[in-house]
């Protein structure tokens, strides 16, 4: 598949699939309870992925170690796939390298070794500061630890610091959203990303649901938190650039916006997914003992059953739904540039209905572009799912 976009520098995906403990609505893949030892195996089977993924000049300026919490790992094993990583492809100097981090599992000594190693941007899961809520959804720590790992983070010299959080949770009212968002306001950290809570399937908090033990807020309730919270961060001074991101000015997510942006990235680790515009999208296997297998064996860990063929209209479908996440919209005449195509001959089926949407006031179209209004944000899905 060739798309008529001049290759930048790729964005490098890196997965950890370990926690202290799997929280109740978590779906993402990971693994509880594991010791060290096996830990360290898995950083090396990674590490080996990266050697066998060697492309030399292939440029990097973003690289994501997510999970997971890839802090669980000792600074050693993290530097040694940071090493790979740097002998693997040509990152540049200035790239953005993040680590996921959930609180109580840092400390001084591991925030220094991360500075020293070059990591320089991180992601902390804090989802509340009401001890009652962070109970509930199952989390390892309470509010003093997430204070104490992020006064930890600015003393080791991290200057870009994101704080994840979670909205919609049962049992959770507008004010104590309100109180979470100020108290994490008044940290002043440059990046915020906020997120509803998600029923996935084979979620202990599914089953729950199922059970009919707890009740979700009210949808009007959660959208009104979600509302309230860009009104608060934009207040603050915090741009909201994508639907679930807030950051201050020049602390946007520069890997994530590869994914928004329908730019290259690189990925290896466990069920890590790539894409690359010749070859399209990649997975790897998601089952631990073969990917072991496979990286003993010197071949790369992929799932040939979960790498399928897309066509030119996949990724336009694909291109369209992430721009539109973003809050400069769809950019019609870079559609064009990378697929050799007016916007309009592939969508002017859908005329009537944006225009219906423009006059219910979810969507806008200005100088070329096509944006969700803040409104339209409430039904992005449905509109989105549109182009796909």
């Amino acid at each position: 598949m060739i798309i008529n976009r001049k290759k930048g520098a790729a964005g490098l995906y890196l997965h950890i699939p370990f926690c202290l403990r799997k929280c109740v609505y978590c779906d993402f893949l990971s693994f509880g309870g594991r010791r060290q030892g096996e830990m360290r195996q898995y950083a090396e089977a990674l590490s080996e992925e990266l050697r066998l993924r060697s492309a030399p000049r292939r440029e990097v300026d973003t690289i994501f170690i997510g999970g997971g919490t890839p802090s669980l790992l000792e600074p050693d094993s993290l530097q040694g796939i940071l090493k790979a990583a740097k002998a693997a492809f040509c990152v540049e100097e200035s790239a953005e390298i993040s680590l996921e981090a959930n609180p109580g599992t840092l400390d001084g000594k591991k925030l220094k070794a991360y500075r020293r190693m070059g990591i320089n941007r991180l992601s902390i899961g804090a989802q509340s500061m009401d001890d009652g809520l962070l109970r509930f959804l199952g989390r390892a720590h309470d509010r003093k630890t997430f204070l104490d790992s992020f006064h930890e983070a600015r003393t080791a010299g991290f200057e870009n610091l994101n704080v994840d959080l979670m909205f919609g949770i049962p049992g959770q009212t507008m004010e104590v959203w309100k109180d979470t968002l100020a108290q994490v306001m008044e940290l002043a950290p440059e990046h915020i990303s906020f997120y509803g809570l998600q029923l996935e399937e084979g979620t202990p908090l599914c089953r729950q649901y199922k059970r009919e033990e707890i009740d979700l807020p009210p949808r009007e309730l959660e959208r009104a938190m979600y509302h309230e919270g860009i009104r608060m961060l934009k207040q603050a001074g915090y741009a909201h650039y994508e639907i679930s991101n807030c950051a201050k000015p020049g602390y946007e997510c520069r890997h994530n916006q590869k994914y928004w942006n329908f730019e290259e990235y690189l990925a290896a680790g466990l069920s890590a997914h790539s894409f690359q515009y010749e070859t399209g999208r990649r997975r790897n296997v998601s089952d631990l003992d073969a990917y072991f297998q496979a990286i003993r064996e010197g071949r790369l860990p992929e799932d040939a059953a979960a790498c399928e063929e897309e066509t030119l209209r996949d990724y336009m479908g694909e291109y369209a739904f992430t721009a539109l996440r973003k809050a400069e919209g769809l950019d019609t005449a870079d559609f064009e540039r990378a697929f050799g195509v007016a916007f309009t001959e592939v969508y002017g089926a859908l005329a009537p209905l944006l225009a219906r949407y423009e006059k219910e006031g979810l969507l806008k179209q200005q100088d070329g572009r096509l944006m969700l209004t803040e409104k339209g944000i409430d039904c992005s899905n449905s509109i989105m799912a549109e182009f796909v």
